[in-house]
């Protein structure tokens, strides 16, 4: 059983399907629901934090034994920040999934790189902070310049990512939309 979660559209009220449509409206006799596109960019963010997050975690826990020199040190080393901003990127993209892309990324550029240069700065109760696990995790300790060229990067492959993950649904979609010859 599938259920319809309907919700009004401006100024007609006309019920429309929130999460779910016809994939095809020429025929409504084709009953298989598909999903809307809102709901399609929240599940992909999703996944794409839930995959960030594990990655970021191996990454940073592998980066006290690395050698930067090294292409494996360097990855260690490098990809936790990377992922960062993309994490930031998809939780945005989640709660917003209609705002453009450049609000998106203005977005997450102030808010990783307040973060990166408020390391710079250490009063007292933010330093207490900073030793606690979790908000030590999120706050960060050390300022390096390399952080930085880490969130830009990070944030230029969330947007790279987010355009390529778009045009796969977007392509897949039409895909499943158009008419096969049996329609005809």
């Amino acid at each position: 059983m599938f259920m319809w979660v309907y919700s009004s559209s401006g100024r007609d009220k006309t019920p429309r399907p929130l999460a779910c449509s016809y994939n095809s409206p020429q025929n409504p006799d084709l009953r298989e629901p598909t999903m809307s596109a809102t709901f399609r960019t929240r599940l992909c963010s999703l996944l794409v934090v839930m995959a960030v997050i594990p990655v970021g975690l191996f990454a940073r826990s592998m980066r006290a034994d690395a050698d930067p020199g090294t292409f494996t040190g360097f990855l260690a080393t490098y990809t936790g920040d990377t992922l960062w901003p993309v994490m930031f990127y998809f939780i945005g993209r989640f709660i917003w999934p209609r705002l453009g892309f450049r609000w998106l990324l203005a977005g997450v550029l102030m808010l990783t790189l307040t973060l990166e240069f408020g390391q710079l700065w250490k009063p007292t109760w933010l330093q207490w902070l900073r030793r606690q696990p979790v908000s030590g995790f999120l706050l960060g300790n050390t300022f390096l310049w390399s952080d930085v060229v880490c969130c830009l990067v990070g944030s230029l492959l969330a947007v790279l990512l987010d355009w390529a993950t778009e045009d796969i649904l977007r392509r897949r979609v039409d895909a499943s939309a158009a008419p096969t010859s049996s329609d005809a």
